[in-house]
């Protein structure tokens, strides 16, 4: 512990000393093993103003050392700023030798663009090159679960692990993907092996437990989750998720013991208020539920499970139109929540909710600066929860708003697809095609059915450029 605090404390040295360096306009000479250490401890406190500064520093000061512009490369992941990050990582590529760190890169854009690359041919690049490439094992591990090769995963990962526990705080990632492609099995394969090899992981442990829950395994999920605690007796997330287990198992006083557990670790846990509220509405204690419902609105006025509660409880209670005076508030105070504009329509009789989710959109449009991301959530969230009918009749309303022209004609042909009405979807879908081609992209994106329409396809095919 006393070395690790004295790494830390010299790695705070080494920023206080760039940062005075920037803002007084010294000359300070870092050597690169320094600016590494300090654009990594920038970066681990997201403080990514003075992280860009210094790996800008380190590029001018060392220009023919690649690593400086590989860290450039992750610092624009990070930001999201994509084409940037392509852009920068093309240069690496093409003025400097291959290096371990630029092919996992290569990797990791594809990834997050969801680009196909030979992503397992070149992280065995990376590992000719370094064969101690931490990141390129860890990385290979998730390319072969989703292979659904899980004992060379467990090989890749478990080195990876080994060399350094820093990657047990990353094994989320791969729950996101099993979790994604229902590979529940698969999940607690790769994490009985895992937690074998290292017990006193909590990450480990994390994982096992939620692949027992997604298998509705739920007793063995709990136990895995009590490991953590054995680790760490102070984890909020474990006593939460025992509580979900507890709770899906319909043992809602062990639930409700569990939530309480987690929020007085976390008194920010607006979360585990809102469950809290739900174990208690569930036993017909509706008071005492909304008080908690309320709790967690004040840490977070727009959370949509303690607003929707809340208001359902007001409803079964009878008083309607105290039920939508709160839903139209809290629409007011968040705007962007789209299952909350839509989930909100059930306050109101059929004939009202077209009229209504039309008002609920104004408030929305005059408070937002992306109409295109807007209007394409809607459209998928109604496209996947079956609303399709309410979906076209909003859009109609909207489609001759100038700025989107370029791609409502995709939104309502998706939405006039999942409806069997091939002939308009066509019609929108030509129209869409001629203005914008590229965003064919996206709207096939929105269902993997639009491709076995022949229609579609055809259509796609004639106005390729």
């Amino acid at each position: 512990m006393h070395d690790f605090d004295e790494e830390e404390n010299e790695a705070q040295e080494l920023v206080d000393r760039f940062k005075t360096m920037q803002r007084d306009g010294i000359s300070v000479f870092f050597d690169s093993e320094e600016l590494e250490i300090i654009i990594d401890e920038l970066m681990q406190n997201m403080d990514v103003q003075t992280a860009t500064e210094a790996i800008d520093y380190a590029i001018k000061l060392y220009p023919t050392d690649s690593y400086f512009r590989i860290l450039k490369v992750k610092k624009l992941i990070v930001e999201m700023r994509f084409d940037e990050a392509e852009k920068e990582l093309s240069y690496v590529e093409s003025e400097f030798p291959p290096t371990s760190e630029s092919y996992v890169q290569r990797v990791m854009l594809a990834r997050v663009l969801e680009k196909p690359i030979d992503a397992i041919g070149l992280l065995n690049r990376a590992l000719d090159i370094d064969p101690e490439a931490l990141d390129a094992h860890f990385m290979m591990a998730f390319e072969y679960l989703k292979l659904k090769n899980v004992p060379q995963a467990i090989i890749y990962a478990t080195h990876a692990l080994r060399e350094d526990p820093f990657y047990d705080e990353q094994l989320f990632t791969f729950s996101f993907l099993l979790e994604e492609n229902k590979q529940y099995e698969d999940g607690i394969l790769f994490y009985s092996r895992l937690t074998e090899e290292f017990p006193m992981y909590q990450g480990c442990w994390f994982g096992l437990g939620l692949a027992y829950s997604w298998n509705k395994e739920y007793d063995k999920a709990i136990d895995a989750y009590q490991f953590v605690l054995s680790i760490d007796e102070n984890t909020p997330t474990a006593y939460y998720n025992i509580a979900n287990c507890y709770f899906e198992n319909k043992q809602f006083e062990q639930a409700l013991e569990n939530y309480k557990k987690a929020y007085e670790l976390d008194p920010e846990d607006y979360t585990s208020l809102t469950c809290i509220g739900d174990c208690l509405a569930i036993q017909d204690k509706d008071e005492e539920a909304k008080d908690y419902y309320h709790k967690a609105l004040s840490l977070n006025p727009n959370y949509g499970d303690a607003i929707l509660s809340v208001a359902n409880i007001l409803k079964n209670q009878g008083n309607i139109g105290e039920a939508r005076a709160f839903i139209e508030k809290a629409v007011s105070l968040n705007p962007q929540s789209i299952e909350l504009l839509l989930t909100a329509l059930s306050y109101y009789d059929t004939d009202e909710q077209v009229d209504k989710l039309n008002e609920f959109f104004s408030t929305t449009l005059g408070q937002i600066e992306n109409k295109t991301d807007f209007y394409y959530y809607f459209t998928t969230y109604c496209c996947q929860n079956e609303l399709l009918s309410i979906g076209c009749a909003v859009l109609e309303q909207h489609k001759d708003d100038p700025e989107i022209t370029d791609v409502i004609g995709y939104y309502l042909a998706a939405l006039y697809l999942l409806r069997h009405n091939v002939k308009t979807a066509c019609e929108y879908l030509s129209n869409a095609l001629l203005i914008n081609y590229e965003g064919h992209k996206d709207f096939l994106q929105i269902d993997p059915i639009f491709e076995t329409f022949p229609e579609v396809l055809e259509l796609i095919e004639l106005y390729k450029p």
